[in-house]
């Protein structure tokens, strides 16, 4: 017997792919497992792993099937290459970070929001090569877990980010050392401060600061970070270089207007 799906089913199927796929995004380069995955999504394994076996039919995810870890696939990146929105805000910023790189002697990085998620989409990496970059371009966050991540996130009305704070609980677990007591401190004082300083909780010795871009008629959609060491960034280089980054992309934005 043919039993056909309601379009309330198709819906749901839809959801539960989609959000996957963005968990697999957030794992790479290493893979993420089917027990993390079903962890994150609050699915059935045996749920997430159908669903996975026909991503990978389709070239969507791929499995390594000797570390037992799926990655996305060379279909995605194929769609990603007629995605022309992030090549555009990349192209569009890249003189701005490229100033900010030069004038700081910091690694620079560009961020995007993605729904849930904050992507980098560009970097300019610092001139000395113990500053080396820490975030490859398209790593995929949770929004809030990185310094871009977490200036777009108070940029956001409250309860819009309370919301997306609420959805991305399962996945903060993974990321317990960047969200963890002091996650609302840092929330609260980026909304306040309009920026976020942090120190990075993947390398030592260095400190995040983070920027949301202005935007007109609506809450920002990029964002701006610098990735410094911290023995360089104490007081009084520390409020000139968050002066200096904040008048760059203001003077950036309003010549672009």
């Amino acid at each position: 017997m043919n039993v056909q799906a309601t379009p309330a089913q198709g819906t749901q199927m839809i959801d539960r792919t989609v959000l996957l796929m963005r968990l697999v995004a957030t794992y790479c380069p290493k893979g993420a497992r089917l027990t993390d995955l079903s962890r994150e999504s609050e699915l059935p394994a045996p749920t997430v792993r159908r669903i996975l076996k026909r991503l990978a039919d389709h070239g969507l995810v791929a499995q390594d099937h000797t570390a037992h870890r799926y990655t996305l696939g060379r279909f995605a990146y194929e769609l990603g290459l007629s995605a022309n929105q992030a090549t555009g805000e990349a192209e569009r910023f890249r003189p701005l970070i490229e100033d900010i790189a030069a004038r700081t002697d910091a690694t620079i990085y560009l961020s995007m929001r993605s729904g849930l998620d904050c992507v980098c989409i560009d970097r300019v990496e610092a001139a000395s090569p113990e500053k080396g970059t820490t975030l490859p371009v398209g790593a995929r966050l949770p929004l809030g877990a990185g310094v871009g991540g977490m200036a777009l996130l108070a940029a956001l009305p409250e309860d819009e980010a309370e919301r997306i704070i609420a959805a991305n609980k399962p996945v903060y677990a993974r990321f317990v050392r960047t969200t963890g007591s002091n996650f609302r401190e840092h929330l609260e004082a980026a909304r306040c401060n309009g920026y976020v300083i942090r120190r990075s909780p993947v390398t030592p010795g260095i400190v995040g600061f983070g920027l949301a871009l202005p935007a007109e008629a609506s809450t920002p959609a990029t964002a701006i970070s610098c990735a410094i060491p911290a023995t360089e960034f104490a007081e009084p280089r520390r409020s000139a270089t968050v002066a200096l980054v904040r008048d760059l992309a203001n003077g950036y934005m309003m010549a672009r207007a």
